[in-house]
């Protein structure tokens, strides 16, 4: 098997729109609040439950053809000349800062290093551009994204039950900040 990582292209558009971007839900990081404002302590805690697979993204031409044209990394990885995966970084625009906006890797070539790869060419990236951290925001609910990150060196820097929609705060539903100190 060769993995290699290289910039996105027009031409990766229709593999990387057939992507198999399913992730087990069946545990998450739950968030537990004690105390009274204005002095709350959280506890993170991983708790199983019984629910269907999840989505990560569903990517169409467009959206892909203005992620390359908005995104100032998006990178490919490929596994034997066809692509398995995508990351996509925004430099933040007040502080010296990235925003890792995509990282998904098809369901099937999960676990050869093609997350990994894509990772590491971020950080190498953002260390060039002499950029402070790199950030992300992993759903609580996708429990093989937040260990990944984890695994990578990042920590886990806040959350938001609120974020998306008024079900964030249903079990796993909350988005999880990590971040990675360059």
């Amino acid at each position: 098997m060769l993995l290699a990582v290289r910039p996105a292209t027009e031409t990766d558009f229709s593999a990387l729109a057939h992507l198999d971007l399913t992730y087990p839900t069946n545990r998450y990081l739950a968030i537990e609040r004690s105390g009274t404002s204005p002095e709350h302590t959280f506890t993170l805690r991983w708790r199983e439950h019984e629910t269907p697979d999840e989505v990560y993204n569903s990517y169409t031409g467009d959206w892909l053809r203005n992620a390359l044209n908005r995104a100032d990394l998006f990178l490919v990885a490929e596994s034997d000349g066809e692509p398995v995966g995508l990351l996509m970084v925004l430099r933040a625009s007040r502080t010296d800062a990235g925003e890792i906006t995509d990282l998904a890797v098809d369901r099937g070539a999960r676990r050869i290093g093609a997350g990994k790869a894509l990772a590491n060419a971020a950080v190498s990236w953002a260390r060039e551009r002499a950029l402070r951290a790199l950030w992300v925001e992993p759903r609580a609910d996708n429990a093989e994204a937040i260990e990944f990150y984890l695994r990578r060196g990042f920590r886990i820097s806040g959350f938001n039950d609120r974020l998306y929609s008024n079900q964030d705060d249903a079990p796993g539903r909350s988005t999880v900040y990590m971040h990675l100190e360059l």
